[in-house]
């Protein structure tokens, strides 16, 4: 009865070894497909709403930064014409699983939402 047990903590152990460290724009992305393969589905799942929650507070923390560069008359890393950059749930999504693998593996999941709105609001200097 004891060696099963043990197995299976050993088997857990080492694949959450191998997922991305939280926080990551790899972990943000392979939870975000995961949630994509259950469908309609995934709206039941509670990570559905962590994930929400997550990508959320990434762009609210870089339109506060990018308002607080502009009070301060410091250049800011992009030109959206709304004041409000706009970018949907696929097309974030899609321009996160573009990047370089090793990158989204080492980037927080600001910087990465920063380097896509950078490629879609570029500033003009």
């Amino acid at each position: 009865m004891f060696r099963p047990i043990l197995l299976a903590l050993i088997v857990s152990l080492s694949a959450s070894g191998l997922a991305a460290p939280s926080g990551t724009a790899q972990n943000f992305l392979d939870r975000a497909n995961r949630l994509k393969a259950k469908g309609p589905l995934a709206f039941f799942d509670g990570d559905y709403n962590r994930l929400k929650a997550e990508a959320n507070a990434a762009g609210v923390s870089i339109r506060e930064d990018r308002i607080a560069d502009e009070r301060a008359g410091r250049p800011i890393l992009y030109c959206s014409p709304q004041p409000r950059a706009q970018l949907g749930d696929n097309e974030f999504l899609d321009a996160l699983g573009a990047m370089p693998p090793g990158q989204r593996a080492t980037m927080t999941l600001k910087t990465a939402m920063l380097r896509v709105l950078q490629r879609k609001y570029p500033c003009r200097r």
